[in-house]
Formats: structure tokens, C-alpha cells, sequence
């Protein structure tokens, strides 16, 4: 069985997204929403910037891709920072969000599982 990869403390949110996403999630113990099938889009606004398209096929991912999406169920704009607090538990979707961290459009049923979802991540 395969080990679920680390976040390192270095870590940059295209290493994040290109390497470790799927893996973290697919890998993690946490189970899965079965019934979770969507593409969740994150804009990240600075450090290079980036939009990465995450394929969620029966609460595992499918793919990572930077390809256009012309209807994702969920958009999350947020900057370098507050992406990687959150996939370091340093804060909350749900803090960044009413902070005014972080921007969300589309599926907002979706978005109000985020805390749940990043257990995954």
C-alpha cells in the first residue's frame, strides 16, 4: 500500500497542486464522499498565480489539470498565503472565507463542505 505523501514546510501551491494533490487526497484515511462527483477550480491571485482544475470522480480525484473549464461546479479565488494555511490547518475555509480571504463562486452547497474536503487534502 502506498504512503499518503507529507505536505513539506517548503511547499509552494503549484508543487501542492501538481504533485501531492492527488495523492494526498486519494491516499488519505479520511472516507470519502462517494457521492461527490465535481470539478473544483482554485484561482490563486499572486506567487506566480494559476488556476488548477481538481476532477473529483466519486470522492476520489481524477485529475489535477491547468486546462480551461468552462463550467466548474465550484470556484475558490484566494492568494499564495491563505491557500497554503489552509492545507496546513493553520486556518479554516470557513475563517479564510469570512475574513474575506477567499472568493467563492458556483456551487455554494459545495463550497460549505470545504472543512470537510480539506481533511482530504
Amino acid at each position: 500500500m502506498n504512503k499518503r505523501p507529507e505536505i513539506p514546510e517548503n511547499i509552494t501551491h503549484v508543487d501542492y497542486f501538481n504533485q501531492l494533490l492527488k495523492a494526498r487526497v486519494n491516499l488519505s484515511p479520511v472516507p470519502k464522499i462517494s457521492s461527490l462527483n465535481a470539478t473544483i477550480q482554485f484561482e490563486i491571485t499572486d506567487s506566480g498565480n494559476g488556476r488548477w482544475n481538481v476532477v473529483v470522480e466519486k470522492g476520489l480525484v481524477k485529475d489535477v489539470t491547468t486546462a480551461f473549464c468552462e463550467k466548474p461546479t465550484c470556484v475558490f479565488t484566494m492568494n499564495n498565503a491563505t491557500f497554503l494555511s489552509i492545507i496546513k490547518r493553520k486556518i479554516t475555509p470557513q475563517q479564510a472565507f469570512f475574513r474575506g480571504m477567499v472568493n467563492i463562486k458556483g456551487d455554494m452547497f459545495l463550497a460549505l463542505k470545504m472543512n470537510i474536503l480539506v481533511g482530504y487534502m
